[in-house]
């Protein structure tokens, strides 16, 4: 190790961007909890004006909305309906769909909790000494930076083409075909593209935020006497 004064060494310069990258990894899997909260669900249905497009009152469209939400986050819950209120719901594809949702969002939230839990076991172990606590600002500033990059990016893709940004996630985690939907589908219906919309922008401002705070606490921990004379 060196002294506070020069540069980190190599390998704890190599170790600091690999906790970024975990770092930015656990935020942007963190930032999926509260969009999967009944809360959250139930305000952007109710935002998004789902009941007027369903065919069902206000209690039945939130009361489906949020079956499907328990059924993407919770192995054990129960089976959609094939019908609710004599409206046709959710078919053997729409079925299918939400098990493959499911299968990439638990994965998804427990690979964002172990990020976030070695990050966090990282900085602890190397705060411990003055070097280590500029290698965790490093990180943690990285990390921020990353966030902000990426972020920025990808509302800026949104902000032009939100169709195809959304395509294009959608055609990262499943098969072409599997998730398209007629317009009439209750699914579709109960969560329309304005949705999805709001709870991209509800994302995106969780991560930009966590990000930011990221950067200021990174850039606090770099701070060290001896480098700045104070």
């Amino acid at each position: 190790m060196t002294t506070t004064e020069g540069r980190l060494p190599l390998a704890l310069r190599v170790e600091a961007a690999v906790a970024a990258a975990v770092v930015a990894i656990g935020v942007v899997g963190l930032a999926l909890w509260p969009l999967t909260t009944p809360t959250c669900v139930r305000t952007l249905v109710n935002a998004v004006g789902s009941e007027e497009l369903t065919g069902l009152n206000r209690v039945d469209t939130l009361a489906t909305a949020e079956a499907v939400r328990r059924f993407v986050t919770d192995t054990g819950a129960p089976d959609l309906p094939g019908e609710v209120r004599g409206v046709p719901a959710f078919d053997t594809d729409a079925v299918a769909h939400l098990v493959d949702v499911r299968d990439v969002l638990l994965p998804a939230r427990a690979l964002a909790l172990v990020a976030a839990l070695l990050a966090c076991v990282w900085c602890v172990l190397r705060a411990r000494t003055a070097a280590g606590r500029r290698a965790v600002g490093t990180a943690l500033a990285g990390g921020g930076w990353l966030l902000i990059g990426g972020g920025s990016l990808a509302l800026i893709a949104g902000a032009l083409d939100f169709d195809a940004l959304f395509s294009a996630f959608h055609g990262l985690f499943f098969e072409a075909g599997t998730w398209m939907f007629p317009d009439d589908a209750l699914l579709i219906r109960l969560f329309p593209l304005p949705f999805w919309v709001a709870a991209g922008v509800l994302w995106a401002a969780l991560v930009l935020g966590a990000a930011v705070a990221l950067v200021v606490l990174g850039g606090r921990l770099r701070f060290t006497r001896p480098r700045h004379g104070v």
